[in-house]
């Protein structure tokens, strides 16, 4: 009888483990929104800027996030734009993604300082519960300039995946649980 108990403890215990694990490797969708304000920095070359963005965002899966970017945005071929060298994170409760453009983004002016805008980003990593996350995001929004150097962007969406990865810790404790399941199998046929 006490082998039978310590079987179903082992079991029981390996379940708990397994249960409490969170969801391991995989790839989901990603959906949100976000808008915000751009200051613009002259570059000393005509037209072209660094843009710094802040602003508020709201995923579909994770909830609301701080977004923040750094780009150039190439204003000199109007009603063209282009924006390179983008570099992104987006802060929530509960951890970080950052990343980096895949090449350029581009817009087109309507000639009223009103411009649409697509950029492809590519998320690099994260910290916190996206620790070791990568994907690649679409980003699409309108650009309206407000003042000399400023800038709003607004309607504001994106649409991606995005891959985790398990955190050492939850492999150790996977583990655990098969060495559980193992013994205890073990220990019912010696029975």
């Amino acid at each position: 009888m006490n082998r039978r108990l310590a079987y179903s403890f082992c079991l029981l215990s390996a379940a708990l483990c397994w249960g409490a694990l969170p969801a391991l490797a995989g790839t989901i969708t990603i959906s949100g929104t976000l808008e915000g304000d751009s200051t613009l920095t002259p570059t000393g070359t005509p037209g072209i800027y660094i843009q710094n963005f802040t602003g508020d965002g709201n995923d579909n899966k994770f909830g609301s996030f701080t977004p923040s970017s750094m780009s150039t945005i190439d204003f000199s071929h109007p009603p063209n734009i282009v924006i390179t060298d983008a570099m992104f994170s987006e802060v929530f409760a509960n951890g970080t993604l950052f990343g980096t453009s895949s090449g350029n983004g581009s817009g087109t002016g309507n000639g009223n300082g009103t411009a649409t805008f697509t950029v492809d980003l590519v998320i690099t990593g994260g910290t916190g519960y996206f620790a070791g996350d990568t994907g690649k995001v679409a980003l699409t929004g309108t650009i309206m300039r407000t003042g000399p150097t400023t800038l709003s962007i607004s309607n504001g969406s994106y649409r991606g995946e995005l891959t985790s990865t398990p955190e050492p810790s939850a492999a150790i404790l996977m583990g655990t649980a098969l060495m559980a399941i193992v013994l205890g199998v073990a220990c019912r046929r010696s029975s």
